[in-house]
């Protein structure tokens, strides 16, 4: 039986998918171990990020480091040196980004695990190549489950409401959406999660606040996705 997959993605960039991904596998692993599992062989992969400087700190890293299996053996496929939309910095390397060699490395980790959470960079249509988005990778992968992560600030219903019907077009099914509290909150902040019930029947799995990866993987709505995600 193939190791349970899960996409991490989100409506934009810099708005906390690899924090939220990192407590996500800390949650898993823990999950895993009350279920008799003795070491959970868990991956956490960024297969395309740009903005990464070579030795500098990078979301692929920070995954590298929540993760239970040694991923270092099996660097990302693209990682791209300027900060701009992975297309483009693909092509200021003289590179086009494929969609065969980002479903060869995720599926031959895949095949050594417990579980792999592969976080898409940017948002969820975020063009990679001509042609393909993240949500095209994320419908390819044919994972068991995919999480939309959002802000929870004005203008998340809109983004999230038109990523969930983008997405439905496409036939990629969004499991759940993730708020997390941004930097500087707003009026709606705290609001939103309630109000999504008028935008999209895709429900709110959990609200995150501000807080470090260890604290987050304990807390109980994220526990009980996980639990009910990794019972299958």
């Amino acid at each position: 039986m193939s190791a349970r997959l899960l996409v991490v993605s989100g409506t934009g960039t810099g708005i906390g998918k690899t924090h939220a991904t990192a407590a996500l596998l800390a949650a898993w692993s823990r999950v895993l171990s009350q279920h008799g599992v003795a070491e959970p062989r868990l991956a956490g992969l960024k297969p395309v990020e740009s903005g990464a400087v070579p030795g500098g700190p990078s979301d692929a890293l920070t995954l590298e480091q929540a993760s239970t299996f040694h991923v270092k053996r099996f660097p990302p496929p693209y990682m791209l040196a300027r900060p701009v939309s992975p297309h483009l910095a693909a092509a200021s390397e003289g590179r086009t980004l494929e969609l065969s060699v980002i479903l060869r490395y995720v599926e031959g980790v895949r095949d050594l695990t417990d579980g792999v959470a592969v976080e898409l960079p940017g948002g969820l249509f975020t063009p990679l190549a001509p042609g393909l988005s993240n949500a095209d990778v994320a419908v390819a992968l044919r994972p068991d489950a995919v999480l939309l992560v959002a802000p929870d600030r004005l203008g998340v219903l809109h983004d999230v409401g038109a990523a969930t019907r983008a997405a439905v077009a496409l036939g990629l099914a969004i499991t759940g959406v993730i708020l997390v509290t941004p930097e500087l909150a707003d009026d709606s902040t705290g609001t939103n999660a309630a109000e999504l019930a008028h935008v999209t029947r895709i429900p709110v799995v959990a609200v995150l606040p501000r807080a470090d990866v260890a604290t987050l993987a304990h807390r109980d709505d994220i526990d009980a996705w996980l639990r009910s995600f990794a019972r299958g």
